[in-house]
């Protein structure tokens, strides 16, 4: 008795949490509506936005100049698909992609609605919708191309990943890397307070950043904002959600890889998503789990990319077969 007393109250805690998020949205809506009544946001506004300009130039179509979408063409028969994290850019992608296509893999890594352009553009088009469809329609164009498209995705991108595979399950190998997949609870309480400050201050900067990358050279060269909406950690919540919700479903080999020392993942979470991986499927499910040390999250760019790249590329070659073209 007292555990179902347990769950109801997390459950309703869960709701209220909702219904309060649905109204700090509407809230939210309105105030953007009457920026122009209100100067002292509309400054705010422009202050980060002008900020972000003269940190990460922005070409004439809004992009930040380097952020763009990767292809690196190889094989017309085998192909990657990598998906990049949540606030970032396909750049942090860029060395795992060089090695896979160096091995003769042809590589696509599309950009996320709403990531690597301008902060206005990041606020009113980054959402979870936009991002799995992205990743649906990238995926079914490579599959179109070619016979073999194993998928390899970075935080929300292997979020995004998971989501993928439990639908198409002709993909031969997928690979999670530092995966962000259900919300830790803390969080979960920090959205409210996320969403009450953003009627006051449109944009907030991200905390955490630093710690995500441990190599300083390759931190410096991130082209990330650093800069969130409260909206925008909201559509996280979403895609980690529904991810942890298909991860019984998973059939294809997978491999999950994170480092020891992520700031934004524990590893009591980590086992746990990972023991979760497959259930549906019982014994005869093809999965192993692998740690990393002395680097943060993004483990493409930080002092492990190497270690990252051998392993990913192993793992897709062991099960995805090696281009012979």
């Amino acid at each position: 008795m007292e555990c179902v007393g347990r769950y109801d109250r997390a459950t309703l805690l869960a709701n209220r949490r909702d219904e309060l998020i649905t109204v700090l949205r509407a809230l939210d809506r309105l105030l953007f509506a009457l920026d122009d009544r209100l100067p002292w946001r509309r400054a705010i506004r422009e202050q980060f936005q002008n900020a972000d300009a003269v940190r990460r130039p922005h070409g004439p179509d809004g992009v930040v100049l380097g952020a763009e979408a990767i292809r690196l063409d190889a094989s017309v028969t085998h192909a990657v698909l990598l998906i990049h994290g949540f606030n970032d850019t396909p750049q942090s992608m860029a060395p795992l992609a060089m090695a896979l296509h160096a091995a003769g893999w042809t590589v696509l890594i599309p950009r996320l609605p709403g990531h690597g352009c301008d902060l206005q553009t990041m606020a009113r088009q980054a959402n979870a919708a936009e991002w799995t469809a992205c990743v649906f329609d990238t995926y079914r164009a490579l599959r179109a191309t070619h016979d073999v498209v194993a998928v390899c995705g970075l935080s929300m991108g292997a979020a995004l990943s998971a989501t993928l595979a439990a639908q198409y399950r002709d993909i031969p190998a997928l690979v999670l890397l530092s995966p962000y997949i259900g919300m830790p609870r803390p969080l979960q309480g920090a959205l409210i307070a996320a969403w009450v400050v953003q009627c006051i201050r449109p944009y907030r900067r991200g905390t955490g950043g630093e710690r995500s990358i441990h190599d300083p050279l390759a931190r410096a060269k991130s082209l990330g904002p650093g800069i969130l909406t409260a909206r925008m950690l909201t559509e996280l919540r979403t895609v980690a959600r529904r991810a942890q919700a298909v991860l019984p479903q998973l059939r294809i080999p997978t491999l999950y890889l994170q480092s020891r020392e992520d700031n934004r993942i524990t590893a009591d979470a980590a086992e746990r998503n990972f023991s979760n991986l497959g259930t549906s499927v019982g014994e005869h499910m093809i999965r192993e789990q692998r740690w990393l040390f002395g680097c943060g999250h993004i483990i493409t760019v930080d002092y492990c990319r190497d270690d990252v790249a051998r392993q990913v590329l192993k793992w897709i070659t062991t099960y995805a077969g090696t281009p012979s073209d």
